[in-house]
């Protein structure tokens, strides 16, 4: 009988060490790895300062981050469920950056905050946000560098590009409004009657600039302004 308690007793023992070791499983290391990605993604690089063996209750969703002032200097971790709780970390970012202009030429230094690639990239291949990173540069850097990533998101680079180098606007494929070749709608005033005709665009172009494209009823080739990727409009 007594054994028969002990050994429930050592049952039960382990049960609360497993569900202990269960409820205590995110890790200080985990949540400087959250905070500086999370940083990244606005421009800003950081170094939390929270112990890496720190060990913190489980949450059964993504860990919050909320920025509770108006710099980056602090922020809030939290987690809703299954326990609530809550810890605030010195990010170590610097004070020149502020939330309302991460997209912004920084004016108190010689630095300026543009994107680059997380990833190599080969001719041809499109743009997708994991592709993408801010980082600092000299300000005498030059032009045609981005600074938004939804920009760049979905187009095609036209040469191979390497891990770290500056994305520029001669390293992507030009986007046509209106492509040679594509199937357009023409449309026309005559006598203050607006005409609508088939017909396809003998030219690439960019929105409002005028295009040679050919009526397919009559075969005639006029030129036309680009109103948006399928609307040629002429004047007669």
């Amino acid at each position: 009988m007594l054994k028969l308690k002990f050994n429930i007793f050592k049952f039960f023992l382990f049960f609360l060490v497993l569900n202990a070791y269960q409820a205590f499983a995110i890790s200080g290391k985990e949540i400087n790895s959250l905070i500086q990605d999370h940083l990244l993604t606005k421009g800003i690089k950081s170094n939390p300062l929270i112990r890496e063996n720190r060990i913190f209750k489980d949450c059964n969703h993504k860990l919050k981050i909320k920025i509770p002032y108006t710099s980056f200097k602090t922020v809030t971790v939290y987690c809703n469920a299954p326990i609530k709780w809550k810890i605030s970390v010195r990010t170590n970012a610097s004070s020149n950056f502020q939330p309302n202009s991460i997209f912004k030429k920084s004016e108190d230094s010689n630095t300026v905050k543009l994107i680059t690639l997380r990833n190599n990239l080969k001719k041809g291949e499109l743009i997708y946000e994991k592709d993408l990173i801010f980082d600092f540069k000299s300000k005498s850097v030059g032009n045609g560098y981005f600074i938004d990533k939804n920009v760049l998101i979905g187009r095609e680079v036209n040469q191979n590009l390497s891990r770290g180098q500056i994305i520029r606007v001669r390293h992507l494929k030009e986007r046509f409004t209106v492509i040679e070749g594509q199937a357009i709608i023409i449309y026309a005033e005559l006598n203050g009657i607006n005409v609508k005709m088939e017909g396809n665009a003998l030219e690439n172009g960019h929105l409002n600039e005028m295009i040679k494209v050919k009526n397919n009823s009559s075969g005639k080739v006029v030129e036309g302004k680009i109103i948006n990727e399928k609307k040629i409009l002429i004047n007669y």
